[in-house]
């Protein structure tokens, strides 16, 4: 299919959420948000934006709490309000991602009961058919340097996603294993794959998938965290874990070393932002790296990533690391990650994955030499 049909396509696509939003109303029930956490919280708020009220939350039973609240809110327990499914209607209010995938499945198949979901979007909100339309030439571009169908197939039921909130779109491209998976299998090597550089390390999630992923091998971890609560836990984590070679780094990934102004702490989606009430010290992953062999890049810095990837231009040319860039916080990310990688190493091989279900989130730029 040619990108021109895809625009075609795009532009007779209409937002699922009024819809849904409708036939919520006129059952006249209480309405029950599957979830009591940042997900439920925004799909609570993109309800009421369309009249709906909720009457609560609710939680499988192995996470129930007895007078439990959330926004407000009882925090009820699911199992038992299914066994009354007639007296309700459930949203949806997870993302799946990690464990939750198979749940929600089970979830949106469950014919008992009466629910809908639609795809929660939180960023990028301008990436919408006018600005694709404006930028076709580089969307086609994009589109065009995917190596396999699946990433062309993950790039348009993206668009569409953006487009349509519809959470179906998501369902042929899911794909579970985030940056560590068939397309990443191979940088390493039984002595020692090079470095590794985790830019959003967070609390060591994604430097301990790597470390079991690898098997150990590689010769130096840079786990890269500019907030100062989730680096604490960082910290803690490697030294609990006891894990050789890792390297903690206090600061944002960026073009230049510099300082900047960061967005609220202790959150997974905490960033820079010209709003931000803390400083952060930030520099390249060039001048972190001091000149180790690094050959896996992974990032997932809310935004962040093109000026990360400035920085990393000397290393990314020397060493050509496979690199895992998220593309979604920006409504160019698809554009302008790509065509900044190929600008550094035009052998490079583009692969996209979708891993969440139910949210615009996750999208990964995978960039194999």
């Amino acid at each position: 299919m040619s990108f021109e049909k895809i625009l075609e396509e795009l532009k007779t696509l209409k937002d699922v959420r009024p819809e849904i939003c409708e036939k919520i109303k006129n059952h006249n029930l209480p309405v029950i948000i599957f979830g009591a956490a940042e997900t439920a919280g925004r799909v609570a708020n993109i309800l009421k934006s369309y009249g709906v009220e909720i009457a609560g939350y609710a939680v499988d039973e192995k996470y129930f709490k007895p007078n439990q609240t959330y926004l407000e809110r009882s925090v009820y327990n699911l199992d038992e309000l299914v066994t009354t499914p007639e007296k309700y209607v459930f949203v949806l209010g997870c993302v799946g991602v990690g464990g939750e995938p198979p749940r929600i499945i089970e979830f949106l198949k469950d014919t008992k009961i009466i629910k809908y979901a639609f795809n929660e979007s939180t960023i990028a909100k301008n990436l919408n058919y006018e600005y694709i339309s404006a930028n076709r030439a580089k969307f086609t571009e994009t589109f065009y340097w995917l190596a396999d169908e699946l990433s062309k197939k993950t790039m348009i039921e993206f668009l569409k996603a953006k487009i349509t909130y519809d959470i179906k779109c998501n369902f042929e491209i899911y794909y579970p294993s985030q940056y560590f998976n068939e397309i990443t299998n191979g940088v390493t090597t039984p002595n020692g794959g090079g470095g590794y550089v985790d830019c959003g390390a967070f609390n060591g999630d994604t430097v301990k998938n790597f470390i079991d992923w690898s098997g150990g091998n590689y010769s130096k971890i840079f786990a890269v965290e500019a907030d100062p609560v989730n680096f604490a836990a960082l910290e803690k984590f490697i030294a609990e874990k006891n894990y050789k070679n890792v390297v903690a780094v206090n600061c944002g990934a960026w073009n230049e070393k510099t300082t900047l102004t960061f967005s609220d702490t202790n959150k997974t989606n905490a960033a820079v932002s010209a709003e931000g009430k803390i400083k952060i010290a930030a520099d390249t992953i060039d001048n972190i790296t001091g000149g180790e062999k690094i050959k896996f890049i992974k990032m997932d810095i809310e935004g962040a990533e093109l000026p990360a990837l400035q920085g990393a231009a000397e290393t990314i040319k020397k060493f050509k690391p496979t690199l895992a860039i998220c593309a979604y916080h920006k409504a160019a990310d698809l554009i302008t990650l790509p065509q900044f990688i190929k600008s550094l190493n035009p052998d490079y091989k583009f692969y996209l994955c979708k891993h969440t279900l139910a949210s615009d989130t996750e999208l990964v730029l995978y960039a194999i030499p």
